[in-house]
């Protein structure tokens, strides 16, 4: 073959790859896809390149106001729910993963490994409300002591008074009665520091207030500062600024006021378990299925919502302001039945707004995904959401009511 033939067949070649590849520059331009929730409902698109103090952003190529905006959900796949210990800080956040324990010197404050960070954190003891291992209960403190340190150790002792400090060896606690202790780190379930008050401002800033939910479960609080290509860079209430590289994020949520869970209003009136019957020992839960376990609908866990048991009526009050209530309507993982009847562990799903029927699903089953609504609240004065006896009477009725929530205008 002649040496032109050779590089008209190469020429030819390139042409055909960067027709269906595109240049590199055009690779590099094609944006993370997400869905972002809006006041008007979902708008799937390109992850936003924005910074924290612009009022309006730029989706799918049209202006939007950024006040209208309630999260950015990211495709990464589902949280991931390994066993791993937890530590809460009293602005709300809550980082997944461990102490290491190898740093601590005795100082005030801790060193935490997350797997949301590429490093690690220094935590001020301070800041943090509430430790927890792996191995704790679900509410290791059922009843927290305003005026005092709380520390639980494996032996199911529940030691009330001072924390002193933290060590390589353990923890230095000093109880009233049992006198100044050294807790082994092996010894030690979850610890709750008392809440005192700082005098110290919120900082103040221009930027948008956020939560950001990654892979491993963790929840962050700050300000956006940015959001670009590869990461989302936030400023913590202390000042101090973190980078989460975008492939572990779950959502972003925007919080302006506009967005309150229904678990955060009281009911007006609640109506649980058969008529005539007195007997009824699954009331509804917030943030809990039931049983008073993590919300779960096939293999997706949700942090907040509403779980009930069939037969169970909820009604509220709409007050001013009030534009739209949505959530998703499921059946509870634990109601999957021992040997999988179909008419097992399934319920009626609606809700009625001033007393008319304004959605419905006769049979949802523990086999089903998740079932999504958005009704409209404008001058109407009562809703109701209704789990009702599905074909197998109320055997394994857990329902849930996941991320059930009000937008307001």
């Amino acid at each position: 073959m002649s040496r032109s033939l050779i590089v008209g067949a190469v020429i030819v070649v390139l042409a055909t790859l960067l027709m269906h590849t595109g240049t590199p520059s055009d690779r590099e331009q094609a944006g993370i896809p997400v869905t972002i929730d809006t006041i008007n409902g979902p708008i799937e698109a390109e992850c936003p390149q924005m910074t924290g103090d612009q009022p309006v952003i730029s989706i799918a190529g049209s202006p939007y106001p950024v006040r209208d905006l309630l999260s950015i959900r990211f495709r990464n796949g589902e949280e991931q729910s390994g066993t791993t210990d937890q530590i809460r800080l009293i602005d709300g956040t809550r980082w997944m993963g461990r102490m290491k324990i190898t740093d601590i010197r005795g100082e005030d404050h801790l060193t935490w490994v997350t797997p949301s960070l590429p490093s690690s954190l220094q935590i001020p003891l301070e800041e943090v409300l509430e430790y927890r291992e792996s191995r704790s209960p679900r509410e290791p403190f059922p009843a927290p002591d305003p005026d005092s340190d709380q520390l639980l150790t494996s032996d199911g002792a529940l030691l009330t008074g001072v924390l002193e400090n933290l060590v390589a060896e353990g923890i230095r606690f000093d109880d009233p009665s049992l006198g100044d202790l050294t807790i082994p780190w092996s010894k030690v379930i979850a610890f709750r520091l008392a809440e005192i008050p700082s005098d110290s401002a919120p900082r103040a800033g221009t930027e948008l207030p956020v939560r950001v939910v990654t892979s491993d479960r963790s929840v962050i609080l700050g300000q956006l500062q940015k959001i670009d290509e590869v990461s989302i860079l936030l400023t913590r209430q202390d000042g101090q600024q973190l980078a989460f590289p975008l492939n572990r994020i779950q959502q972003v949520t925007i919080e302006l006021g506009r967005v309150v869970p229904l678990g955060h209003r009281s009911p007006s009136m609640v109506e649980e378990g058969l008529p005539g019957k007195g007997w009824f020992p699954w009331n509804w839960k917030i943030d809990q299925n039931v049983l008073g376990k993590p919300l779960q609908i096939g293999s997706r866990i949700y942090s907040n919502g509403i779980g009930v048991h069939s037969r169970c009526h909820l009604t509220y009050s709409i007050e001013e302001g009030d534009r739209f209530l949505t959530g998703i309507a499921g059946m509870d993982i634990s109601s999957r039945p021992p040997d999988d009847e179909k008419e097992i562990g399934c319920a009626r799903f609606s809700i009625s707004v001033d007393g008319e029927t304004v959605f419905v699903k006769e049979s949802i089953s523990w086999k089903d995904p998740g079932v999504q609504f958005r009704i409209p609240l404008e001058k109407a004065q009562t809703f109701t959401h209704k789990v009702d006896l599905g074909p197998g009477h109320h055997i394994l009725d857990r329902a849930n009511w996941a991320e059930i929530r009000i937008l307001k205008y």
